[in-house]
Parts: structure tokens; sequence; C-alpha cells
């Protein structure tokens, strides 16, 4: 029987070096044994909702909330809240995600906050994930509603990272800050 990560946060190691992935911290809202799907909450665009308004709202919107690059895969326009009744599923305690485009257009009407508003997604097929953790590119620790709407100056992975189990080597070697790739030494 496998363990669900749907509720924790998925961290690249510093020597997962995939593009995409690399420094990456995902709030996992799916694994089964069918696959796992989640969103990379540290992947801001310069696009904003008002960019997007016209395009899935019937009237324009002036807000500057950011949209998020959530994955490589493409799908529908999400958001991850705090509005239960608007909410798909609940991810975490008192945070929800919603991809129902009916949902998603009224949290946006409403500007509620916080919330993250993510185009795309990461997915993984069948044991594809369980495969990455054991090459130990990937660890897991549980997600709180501080890690997902982050709004802090310092940095959400390298944050994150001080709580993962390479926060003891990184102690023990008396480093401040790691490197944003693990080949540069």
């Amino acid at each position: 029987m496998m363990n669900s990560l749907k509720g924790q946060l998925l961290v690249a190691k510093p020597t997962l070096l995939a593009p995409f992935f690399t420094r990456a911290v995902i709030l996992m809202l799916e694994h089964t044994e069918d696959g796992a799907l989640g969103v990379v909450l540290n992947r801001t665009t310069e696009a904003t909702v008002a960019d997007i308004a016209d395009q899935i709202l019937t009237e324009p919107l002036d807000w500057d909330q950011p949209i998020s690059l959530g994955g490589p895969v493409p799908g529908p326009l999400m958001v991850i809240h705090t509005v239960e009744p608007l909410g798909d599923q609940e991810v975490i305690p008192g945070v929800f995600s919603t991809a129902e485009a009916d949902a998603v257009r009224e949290l946006l009407l409403q500007r509620v906050e916080p919330c993250l508003v993510v185009a795309n997604y990461a997915g993984w097929g069948p044991g594809q994930l369980e495969g990455e953790i054991e090459e130990d590119s990937w660890f897991s620790l549980p997600a709180t509603a501080r890690h997902v709407f982050w709004d802090e100056e310092s940095d959400l992975w390298e944050s994150v990272l001080e709580q993962g189990p390479t926060s003891d080597l990184i102690r023990m070697l008396g480093l401040r800050r790691v490197p944003p790739q693990a080949d540069w030494n």
C-alpha cells in the first residue's frame, strides 16, 4: 500500500537538474496508484488576472494578481484559495483547489485573498513519482497555508529546503545559502 502525498509539499532536491523543476516547490493535489498531480508554488509569471480576464470572464477585471505556472502539463486555470463553498476539494485543512470554470470565475470576480491563480500543472503517471523519489530527486514535507500563500521576501525553496532531509548536511557544511544549481561550486 502506498502513502499518498496529497497535501504535502514535494520539494526538488538541489541535485534535481530537470530545467522546469529545478528549485521547485509543489503542492500535491492528488496522489493515488493511478498517478499524481500537483502545482508548482514558486513559478510566478509576468501575467496577471487582468491580462486574461476578457478570455475567462464576460468583463474586464483590473486585478494585478499574478498567474503562476503550475507545471509543464497544459490544463485548466486553477485557483488555490480558502473559500470552502467554492472549493472542488480540500487539499490541506482550510485550503481548497478549484478548477471548475464557474467557481474559478466567481473566485476571480470576488478577488479572493489569499489565493494562488495557476495555469497548467505537474503530473506523473502510475509509479513515475515514486521512481523519482527513489532516485532521490524529491523529498516531501507537510504543506501549510503559509507555504501555499508565500508572500515573504525570502525564497520559498530555500526556506523549505531548511526543513527537509538535506538541512542537516547544509548545516554541517556551514552553508548559509544553497547555490541555484547543484553543479555550481
